[in-house]
């Protein structure tokens, strides 16, 4: 509610912070709002839910969720309407690419989202989460990366360009100290 002409400072802030959060997700837009992770969850899940709603897939109403995934996750998609479908993690913490093809073929039609944290919150790196994200597009989904531990991939991995749709991210996490 400033006036523009006080509120100059402000918007070069926040102009050169969007784009500098662009660069490093490798995201086409960015979002300043809100500004805790489990709000920004429930954002990103109604981002998905508004955008399969305006393609005609209300039906869609599938979230797919790692066994290892932080607890908020799953409460997330819950209250933006979505029904929560537990993907098993292999011995080492992995995403089970087995289990989440099943689970796949079994909800194709249903299938809303796959929600995962990367890297995970035991510290696991997907190394298939390139081609897990490509099983959930190819089913009509949007993969929602939770970007708790996007420290860890700075420099090194953009989620827009490993196949990520929907991230939030978090000061105390993302740009602090991780899980």
């Amino acid at each position: 509610f400033a006036p523009v002409d006080q509120s100059k400072g402000y918007r070069m802030l926040i102009d050169q912070l969007s784009k500098w959060l662009i660069e490093v997700t490798g995201y086409d837009a960015v979002s300043l709002q809100p500004n805790a992770g489990s709000q920004g969850e429930f954002a990103g899940l109604l981002a998905i839910r508004n955008y399969l709603d305006n393609r005609g897939e209300q039906d869609r109403d599938i979230c797919l969720i790692p066994s290892s995934a932080h607890g908020t996750n799953a409460a997330s998609a819950v209250m933006a309407g979505m029904k929560v479908v537990v993907i098993a993690c292999d011995e080492l913490g992995n995403v089970s690419l087995e289990d989440l093809k099943e689970k796949i073929g079994q909800y194709s039609d249903k299938l809303a989202a796959l929600m995962v944290t990367y890297p995970s919150t035991h510290g696991v790196f997907e190394e298939a989460i390139s081609e897990i994200c490509g099983l959930i597009h190819d089913a009509g989904g949007q993969v929602y990366v939770d970007g708790a531990n996007l420290n860890a991939l700075v420099g090194l991995a953009k989620p827009g360009k490993f196949g990520a749709d929907v991230s939030h991210l978090n000061l105390h996490k993302t740009f602090c100290i991780p899980h």
